[in-house]
């Protein structure tokens, strides 16, 4: 028993040394044993058991050992059935691949991003390949699961199987989602039996797969199980090539081991100590990585036992200084020679903590890509930024680049935990700059000029927010911000959809050189009372959609404006608009509170101008030419209208008005239905050129027999 433990603890470490004594005492009786089924089972690491742990697969563990030692296997499934028969139970139809076409016919099931790396090319030459496609696969929408799962109903709709051609015949079963979800190509545990009982055996009989070490269905998540029937610890996973510590790679479930006298596998690249290079494993993997290092001169190996590092000089005209944490994953890098770099720098690392390129002045796009651990970032020289910088780092707290002064899209997306932000020189920013962080309070961005769509959109801290110079911005700016109170865009001269969309606390703007707008300007904003904007000429859509507080707004420039213009808006009681010219459908629908209002120069409005005002008093309309239906519908309180150069009206047109005596409409040429039904207090009307008026509305209301009305209408129907 002692000599057992005293090997584990060598091997994986104290901790699993106690795990194995409490788990396995009977196992431990017998010298040996132990030990055995683990170096056999396990690669040594000493990360496993803090890896159980964490994982919650105690049980899952202690289970799989001890199946090690079960030789008799009272559960053994009989079957006489082909895997064609089995998986059509299961609702799949079952395909082998033998030429390179008859796996690019299933490319077309994975979405974009989510395809198999099987699908490069190559496979072939040392798998069978199989794909399991289900009978309704049609009706899987890969929409339907914004928050996908390994084993959901879309992962496992089409699968591949794939079976190592030489003689361990190690098993691949490989889902849907690719690399969106965990481990995804140890789908079912790599064991058929979990897809339909009796799989395994069925494939061994009908193709003559048997595999030397079966899955038992034990899984533990950053480790693979290789061809030699191991575990190994893996750091990253590349097109199906595995790179562990200790010096190894498993392509393709083959273990490939490299002498640490020669060799030094870092993330996934390869150094040579000998030839002084560092070189990609992998031809296909796209990395900057390697170009910024430069002809090495000399390398210089340091150990630092304390921090369990690996120190690598690599000498040149400065040093380069790379760092490696105990499983040789690069964590720090240090280069002064690199000044502009290409795309996808380190785009597969997750593990640098820090990084220092100090005369680094243009980086193209996926910078650190995949990195989520960065916590310090120094780049004092840089200048232009390519797409996806930093993409998906959550470690980030303050960020300083002082010499930046253009990003491209998806600058910092996702990075959770930033908190300030200083870009002093920063002019031209692409579309989704700091989208979804959620925990920024502190931004200085005083040279920005034009920034693209969805700029800090799903941002929950900022408060306040200055940008003195922007004068252009895309769709969704600052959209879902709950909490901003001030805002000033001094120099802001076009807004693209939906600004401040769904903001309910901002309580002052300044835009005082805003000429255009998109759609759905400050849409549902509850806490704004006043607005200037004095220079504003156009709207989109939806301008101050359903504001329930604005009291004062000023457009004295205002020329056109679109669709639901200040709807549902109930305390504006004030509004000037004198060089409004055009205005779309549903224009100030639902406001109940506005009294006066002058339109000097409005020439064309749509549907449902001003449906259901109760309180509107008094509306000057002197150059209006044509109306759309419902004008002025169930229209209470006005009581003079002035339309003298109206030609065309829609249907109902002040429907059911309980104010208006008088209506003089000179011009008037062309009426839709339902003209003036149901108003029980018009005495007066004057429509003396009317030309079209239907199934006449008002024969039985009394102005009907005004003079100037009737004989009007008798001349023009003779």
């Amino acid at each position: 028993m002692d000599q057992d433990l005293k090997l584990i603890k060598k091997k994986y470490g104290e901790n699993m040394a106690k795990l194995c004594r409490e788990f396995f005492p009977t196992l431990l009786e017998e010298d040996g044993l132990l030990s055995t089924l683990m170096l056999k089972s396990f690669e040594p690491n000493h990360s496993l058991y803090q890896d159980l742990i964490d994982q919650k697969l105690e049980d899952e563990f202690k289970n799989y050992v001890y199946s090690l030692v079960d030789v008799e296997n009272n559960n053994e499934i009989k079957t006489t059935k082909t895997p064609k028969e089995l998986l059509s139970e299961a609702g799949y139809n079952l395909y082998e691949c033998e030429t390179e076409e008859e796996i690019q016919q299933f490319k077309k099931y994975y979405a974009k991003g989510e395809e198999l790396c099987t699908f490069n090319g190559g496979r072939l030459d040392k798998c069978r390949v199989f794909f399991a496609v289900k009978k309704d696969v049609d009706e899987i929408k890969r929409i339907d699961y914004p928050h996908p799962q390994r084993q959901d109903k879309y992962g496992t709709s089409v699968i591949s199987i794939q079976f190592m051609k030489d003689a361990s015949h190690t098993l691949s079963i490989k889902n849907r989602y690719n690399h969106t979800v965990n481990n995804p190509d140890s789908t079912f545990s790599n064991n058929l039996d979990n897809i339909i009982d009796g799989l395994t055996e069925s494939f061994e009989k009908e193709y003559g797969l048997i595999q030397r070490h079966k899955n038992s269905g034990f899984e533990i998540n950053g480790y693979v199980k290789a061809n030699d029937g191991k575990y190994y610890k893996y750091n990253y996973e590349i097109n199906n090539i595995y790179y562990c510590p200790n010096n190894i790679i498993i392509d393709n479930f083959e273990v490939k081991r490299y002498e640490k006298e020669k060799y030094i596998i870092m993330d996934y690249f390869v150094l040579d100590l000998a030839n002084k290079k560092i070189n990609i494993y992998d031809e296909r993997v796209e990395d900057a990585f390697l170009d910024t290092i430069g002809n090495i001169k000399k390398i210089e190996i340091e150990k630092n036992k304390k921090d369990k590092q690996l120190i690598i000089k690599v000498k040149n005209d400065e040093d380069i200084k790379i760092v490696l944490n105990e499983d040789n994953e690069i964590i720090k890098l240090t280069n002064p020679n690199v000044v502009k770099m290409g795309d996808k720098f380190l785009y597969n690392n997750t593990s640098l903590q820090e990084i220092n390129l100090l005369n680094l002045q243009e980086v193209g796009t996926d910078f650190l890509m995949s990195n989520n651990t960065l916590q310090f970032l120094n780049l004092p020289n840089l200048q232009k930024i390519g797409n996806f910088f930093l993409y998906s780092n959550k470690s980030l707290q303050n960020i300083n680049l002082p010499s930046l002064q253009k990003v491209d899209d998806e600058f910092l997306v996702r990075n959770n935990i930033l908190q300030n932000l200083n870009l002093p020189n920063l002019r031209i920013v692409g579309d989704e700059f700091l989208y979804s962080n959620k925990s920024l309070q502190n931004i200085n961005l005083p040279n920005i000029q034009k920034a693209g769509s969805y700029f800090l959109g799903l941002n929950n801290s900022l408060e306040k927010l200055t940008l003195p110079k922007v004068q252009e911005i895309g769709d969704n700016f600052l959209s879902s911000n709950k909490i901003l109170q001030e805002l000033t865009l001094s120099n802001i001269q076009k807004i693209g959809d939906n600004f401040l969309y769904e903001n309910t606390t901002l309580q002052r703007l300044d835009l005082p050189n805003l000429q255009e707008v998109g759609d759905e300007f400050l849409h549902d904003n509850n806490s704004l009372k006043k607005l200037d904007l004095p220079s504003l000429q156009a709207t989109g859509d939806g301008f101050l959609d359903t504001n329930n507080t604005l009291q004062f707004l000023n457009l004295p420039n205002l020329c056109e404006v679109g669709n639901f213009f200040i709807y549902n808006n109930n305390v504006l009681q004030e509004l000037n608009l004198p060089n409004l010219q055009k205005v779309g459908n549903f224009f100030l629908l639902y406001n109940n509170s506005l009294k006066e209002l002058n339109l000097s120069n409005l020439q064309v409005v749509g549907i449902s101008f001003l449906f259901e005002n109760n309180l509107l008093q008094r509306l000057t309309l002197p150059n209006l030419q044509k109306i759309g239906n419902n004008f002025l519908f169930c229209n209470k309180s006005l009581q003079s209208l002035n339309l003298l150069n109206l030609q065309e009206v829609g249907d109902n047109f002040l429907f059911s008005n309980n104010a208006i005596q008088i209506l003089n409409l000179p011009n008037l040429r062309t009426v839709g239905e339902s003209f003036l039904q149901s108003n029980i207090t018009l005495q007066k009307l004057n429509c003396p050129n009317l030309e079209k008026t239907k199934d006449f509305f008002l024969k039985s209301h009394p102005i009907f027999n005004e003079t100037n009305f009737e004989d009007n209408n008798k001349n023009k129907t003779k």
